[in-house]
């Protein structure tokens, strides 16, 4: 039988025999002229026709396979996807008679091994009880290559892309089959394995032959692929790198596709790192300019986007963290986005961006810039915070925003929830009062010093990060250049904040995402200065001192527990922030405070309305074990250096080489990882310490750094 007759037998068939059946003997004397005439959908008996009718079952989950029922539509689907993949290759025949012989051959060789697993699999799914046509089927592969242009589109989507995608799916499910107890199942996906190692080794020796010289096989590959077609559906449910070191896939290959990020078809969201957003803010006016230190310093933090952003969507940054990096966070069990690089300088949306579609757009914080990018996107879902048409400045969110919201805001909130008074939250004086005149801040700080004899601390509307803002101590009279802060700062936003400075002895979070109604809670950590230096990855009240966690969880002396009323806090500033207009990522800072002796939770400390570390720290916290204590920090060189290595990288080898990170039941029961690459940082470096043992030798830096 003529090789083309036997195509079009494949191709066009409405009988299974025909898609089943190998002649005894076939020849390739006449391949005839390219075959164009290709129809919408590949010839199929009725019960398998492609149809949108019907009920879409979905793909059982593992741990629904001990049914052999469940067992059967797993086969089904696999026996589609052979079917599938038969009839490509018949189409691959018929489209390209002057491909080379060799090609041509190898691929007949690979139909009759995919008419044996068709086969295959038809048996044993009518053993447990499930018939060819039980399950609608997909036309995904398909539609992605029954319009290739050559023979290589048809290496790199069906060889390199959906079969070695297959190297994945037939181990993980013999693995499965086996633990099950249903050794015949897995016997005939040991064989499929096997045999996919050879048809993807086909594709890679074609794709060798193909590709340009000075073309790795990774650039090759990727560069030949259009969407819906990606990398990403070159894996399946674990990554087999053994089984593609046996198909000749280069070890660069292998790596680059470990660690590559694209979307398998969903439409990405772009994230955008500006935690400058709260300095763009401060100006209250067009025309901000960050300077050189801070965008040092965001640069080597943008990578922090990756633990918050899913796989697909893409982070941009000035530099793309290195590929040993990544490889070592996929080994660690992250799922990684995809990055796009940016100039230092690059405050715009560029015209490679503006191209895509997105779904979103996720800034750090909302300002007038990101307003701009979202303008320039061709996004899907609509911007999560209102802006006032006379201004962004002007949208109703922005006054929960500013510090000066605050004492008003906590008289709210004490009048919201009246069952806890004082006893709790301490005296009203430590809400704060809020100032416009020099002599009225003057009085002010004399009453705290007289009432209390701690010191005043005077804010700033805008300050943030334990910037903008002073303390003035009893008996000590403010400086010229104080009072000329203070009185600049009336000048500039017509206010100004004073709190009693309380003795701070925990400093906690709760934070929210705009996707979610799941609340997360924190302790994290500063310095002297009130500069944010890292987190307790552990849950609240395992972070606690057993004193500190015992006041929280009170029921006796408080009508309501303190972690039950800071969560409704939390709540009730959420409610307020929509009703402004604003629904997107955010938080509230709060502490635990001593004031004569006597200890309290304050009402609340800050509204962030931006994301924080806090939402970065909880996807963190996923992938560490809870039953053990953990820290997640930023390093500067100088604290690294303090003590006794010459830069962040000989800290990293260091403590990587004594604190290997070890996985346990899926996460990171100890050890050390870093969570942006020290392989590029200068200025600081950003770190998760797992254990005690880990957690000690981190003694000395960060949040751990010892203070006076």
């Amino acid at each position: 039988m003529e090789l083309r007759s036997f195509a079009q037998q494949l191709l066009l068939g409405r009988e299974l025999s025909n898609k089943l059946n190998f002649p005894e003997v076939v020849s390739d004397e006449h391949p005839g002229p390219a075959f164009d005439d290709i129809p919408e959908v590949p010839g199929r008996p009725v019960f398998m026709q492609f149809t949108s009718a019907g009920k879409k079952v979905p793909f059982p989950a593992p741990k629904d396979l001990h049914t052999p029922k469940m067992r059967g539509i797993v086969l089904h689907f696999f026996a589609n996807h052979e079917l599938l993949a038969i009839e490509l290759m018949a189409l691959v025949l018929l489209k390209f008679p002057d491909a080379p012989p060799a090609f041509r051959q190898g691929i007949l060789r690979t139909i009759r091994e995919e008419q044996e697993h068709l086969g295959l699999y038809i048996k044993r799914m009518h053993e447990l009880g499930t018939k060819l046509g039980d399950v609608n089927v997909n036309r995904f592969f398909w539609d992605c290559l029954k319009d290739m242009k050559n023979p290589l589109d048809f290496v790199t989507g069906m060889s390199l892309t959906f079969e070695q995608a297959n190297l994945d799916f037939a181990s993980h499910y013999t693995k499965i089959f086996s633990e099950l107890g249903d050794h015949e199942t897995a016997g005939i996906l040991q064989k499929v394995y096997d045999d996919e190692i050879g048809h993807v080794k086909h594709g890679v020796s074609w794709l060798e032959r193909w590709k340009p010289k000075d073309s790795t096989q990774w650039e090759a590959y990727e560069g030949n692929l259009t969407l819906p077609l990606s990398p990403a559906r070159a894996k399946g449910p674990i990554f087999d790198r053994e089984a593609r070191r046996r198909a000749d896939l280069t070890e660069e290959y292998v790596d680059s596709l470990y660690i590559h990020a694209g979307t398998k078809g969903r439409v990405p969201s772009l994230y955008w790192y500006n935690a400058d957003c709260e300095l763009e803010l401060a100006r209250e006016a067009p025309g901000y300019h960050p300077q050189k230190g801070t965008q040092k310093v965001m640069g080597e933090l943008m990578s922090s986007l990756l633990y918050v952003a899913k796989p697909g969507d893409v982070v941009v940054t000035h530099r793309a963290p290195s590929a040993g990096y990544l490889k070592q966070l996929r080994d660690l069990g992250f799922d990684l986005p995809e990055f796009h690089v940016l100039p230092e300088e690059q405050r715009s949306l560029p015209k490679e961006l503006k191209e895509r579609r997105w779904e979103s757009l996720q800034p750090w914080g909302w300002t007038p810039r990101t307003l701009d990018i979202f303008k320039a996107m061709n996004a899907r879902t609509a911007m999560p915070v209102e802006v006032s048409g006379e201004g962004f400045w002007q949208s109703s969110w922005m006054e929960l925003f500013r510090k000066s919201a605050l004492p008003k805001l906590r008289s709210e909130l004490r009048e919201e929830f009246p069952e806890l008074g004082p006893e709790i939250w301490g005296p009203v004086e430590a809400d704060g009062a809020l100032l416009h005149d020099l002599t009225d801040v003057l009085m002010t700080i004399d009453n705290i010093h007289k009432q209390y004899n701690i010191p005043a601390v005077i804010k700033s509307p805008y300050g943030f990060a334990g910037s903008g803002m002073l303390r003035a101590y009893p008996d000590q009279h403010l400086t010229d250049a104080q009072l000329g802060w203070i009185e600049r700062q009336l000048e500039l936003y017509g206010c100004i904040l004073i709190e009693p400075w309380m003795k701070r002895i925990v400093d906690m979070s709760v934070v929210w995402s705009h996707e979610s109604d799941k609340m997360e809670s924190f302790v994290f950590y500063t310095n002297a200065k009130g500069q944010y230096k890292g987190h307790c990855l552990q849950s609240l009240s395992y972070a606690l001192l057993p004193e500190h966690r015992a006041f929280l969880h009170d029921s006796r002396r408080f009508k309501k527990p303190g972690i039950e009323a800071l969560m409704e806090v939390a709540q009730s500033v959420k409610r307020r922030l929509a009703q402004h207009g604003y629904r997107y990522a955010a938080g509230i800072d709060t502490m635990l405070y001593e004031l004569q002796g006597q200890l309290y939770l304050k009402i609340l400390g800050e509204v962030n309305c931006r994301m924080t570390m806090g939402h970065v720290a909880g996807n963190l916290r996923r992938h560490i074990s809870p039953t053990q204590s953990s820290v997640w920090q930023s390093v500067t060189v100088i604290e690294a250096q303090r003590q006794g290595w010459q830069n962040l990288q000989q800290m990293a080898d260091d403590l990587s080489k004594r604190f290997p990170p070890k996985m346990k039941f899926g996460v990171i029961d100890e050890g050390i990882f870093f969570t942006s690459d020290p392989s590029q940082a200068q200025f600081l470096v950003s770190l998760v310490a797992v254990g005690y043992q880990a957690i000690e030798a981190c003694e000395g830096l960060g949040a751990l750094e010892k203070q006076d």
